[in-house]
């Protein structure tokens, strides 16, 4: 497979609305700095017209993947890069007292009732953000071309999700799960005839315009257009500042079933029928037997 399109997520922050409550970027440098900026924000979220300083972190099954899926990337990354590795059989859950910290902010500084997280959907939260009614929303660079429609470049920004570890050194999240494949067992003539229109879309002028305009993708290759994705320059930015992205490791989770575990999990534990106790066991004890299955 070859990753084709690069792309990164953090938490989207509406620069005008952070100004309002009397802060900047350069005041969120740190999980404990945003959980004292989104906690003040929440306390006079009134004051400042707003529902609070998160979108919410919706459970339904259009919007639970930022967390049972990409906040849940955290912990397995910090955990593979204490372990030396980049997958494993079993985890300690090193760091999900951090993955706690995080999503307790999500559901307790939010739009929300955390009791009403299961129903609300992945447009529920980006609609929040839209209106003007949070201040941080947590996506991905592919939402700049929706978003845009409403910001200007200059009122959107994407900060690292600082998660208390090694925050000062914490870029993005950086990676892909998008790769173009061809078939081994197609005819020499298709397999080559694909092959050659791979290289001409990140090759040729058309190409590489259609690719990063029509498409709004940004490709890792060379000759790749110049991004305009706000998003994708922050990410670019901060790489050469010398911050380090988080790696993308969805594809070492060990199934579909597994995410749905941590996903039901972290639903309970919202909406307060369920404990902490029950995500450390969908996260690690689900996580052992289901890498055991695949054996």
């Amino acid at each position: 497979g070859i990753a084709y399109v690069i792309e990164s997520y953090g938490l989207i922050v509406n620069k005008t609305l952070l100004e309002k409550a009397g802060y900047t970027l350069d005041d969120i440098k740190s999980y404990d700095q945003l959980k004292a900026v989104a906690d003040d924000i929440q306390s006079k979220k009134d004051e400042l017209g707003i529902k609070g300083a998160f979108t919410s972190a919706g459970m339904d099954a259009s919007s639970d993947w930022r967390f049972k899926t990409h906040l849940a990337n955290l912990p397995i990354y910090y955990e593979y890069k204490d372990e030396g590795v980049d997958d494993a059989a079993e985890l300690k859950g090193t760091y999900l007292e951090n993955y706690k910290n995080l999503f307790d902010l999500y559901i307790t500084d939010s739009t929300c009732d955390r009791a009403e997280l299961s129903a609300k959907t992945a447009d529920d939260s980006r609609n929040e953000f839209v209106n003007s009614e949070a201040v941080f929303y947590q996506n991905g660079s592919w939402e700049y071309a929706e978003l845009a429609k409403t910001f200007s470049d200059e009122e959107l920004a994407m900060i690292p999700i600082y998660f208390g570890v090694d925050d000062e050194n914490q870029g993005l999240a950086t990676g892909t799960e998008n790769y173009w494949c061809v078939n081994k067992n197609a005819s020499e003539e298709d397999i080559q005839a694909t092959l050659d229109f791979m290289n001409w879309c990140v090759t040729s002028e058309t190409g590489t315009k259609s690719m990063a305009e029509d498409m709004g993708f940004t490709i890792p290759f060379k000759t790749a257009v110049a991004p305009t994705n706000v998003f994708v320059k922050q990410d670019l930015e901060n790489t050469e500042a010398g911050l380090t992205p988080i790696s993308w490791n969805f594809t070492t989770m060990p199934s579909e079933e597994w995410k749905n575990g941590v996903g039901t999990a972290l639903t309970a534990y919202a909406a307060e029928t369920g404990s902490w106790d029950d995500v450390v066991s969908a996260f690690v004890d689900n996580w052992a037997m289901e890498k055991a299955l695949t054996e």
